[in-house]
């Protein structure tokens, strides 16, 4: 059976050093990654304000990017999910089957000063498999 690792992805610092971890750890254990970014359509917004289906290509763009950005010649099998729904459950859903869940401390919230992200929190007390927190790398 394949060492699996989920790693949360948002484009944030602490997401980009996650999916770093990640990546390091699945080399030491021969296992393979997923990188799972969750995406919604806004809740507040006029009839035909948003296109589903360019937020979704646009989702799919952002994690081809991002992914290739931090790890351009991964080591190990890195696979991409694009999930719609609540960032949270989505990382839940993901981590089913998962050996390891990871995740930055905190997203692109506005709210830096937090110690742990609502997304991060949330996903570490509903997942189905053990949970890493990861800071980013420049933070003591």
């Amino acid at each position: 059976m394949t060492y699996r690792i989920v790693a949360g992805i948002d484009g944030s610092e602490h997401s980009n050093a996650a999916l770093r971890w990640a990546l390091k750890e699945a080399e030491c254990h021969s296992g393979t990654v997923t990188a799972v970014v969750a995406w919604q359509v806004p809740f507040l917004s006029f009839p035909g304000g948003f296109d589903r289906n360019e937020l979704e290509k646009a989702y799919k763009n952002f994690v081809i990017e991002t992914v290739s950005a931090i790890a351009p010649k991964p080591a190990v099998p890195l696979e991409t999910l694009v999930a719609e729904g609540d960032p949270t459950e989505s990382l839940v859903e993901a981590s089913k089957g998962a050996n390891l869940l990871v995740l930055g401390i905190r997203g692109r919230s506005r709210f830096a000063g937090l110690l742990l992200g609502s997304v991060s929190q949330g996903a570490a007390a509903s997942a189905h498999c053990p949970v890493v927190l990861v800071k980013r790398s420049d933070e003591a």
